[in-house]
């Protein structure tokens, strides 16, 4: 995913991350400086992270911006 995205232009790092999400956001944070956080999950039927207020919970966190993308194409992944 990152060498499609720096091939577009975009000046984007990652690493791999603890299985729970909010801890890898959390613990990423400390590794990277970023200006803003986006989050891509299923719809809300569809997510356990939206169950547990995970959006919410990294920006109160975070103190960063925290953009929600839904993703509703779910044969795409496929």
């Amino acid at each position: 995913m990152l060498d499609r995205l720096h091939v577009r232009g975009m000046y984007v790092f990652g690493m791999s991350g603890a299985p729970e999400l909010y801890t890898a956001i959390i613990n990423a944070l400390q590794v990277f400086r970023v200006d803003d956080i986006v989050i891509s999950t299923f719809q809300e039927t569809k997510s356990g992270w939206l169950r547990s207020d995970l959006i919410e919970r990294v920006q109160r966190t975070s103190g960063k911006p925290v953009e929600h993308v839904v993703h509703t194409d779910v044969e795409a992944v496929a």
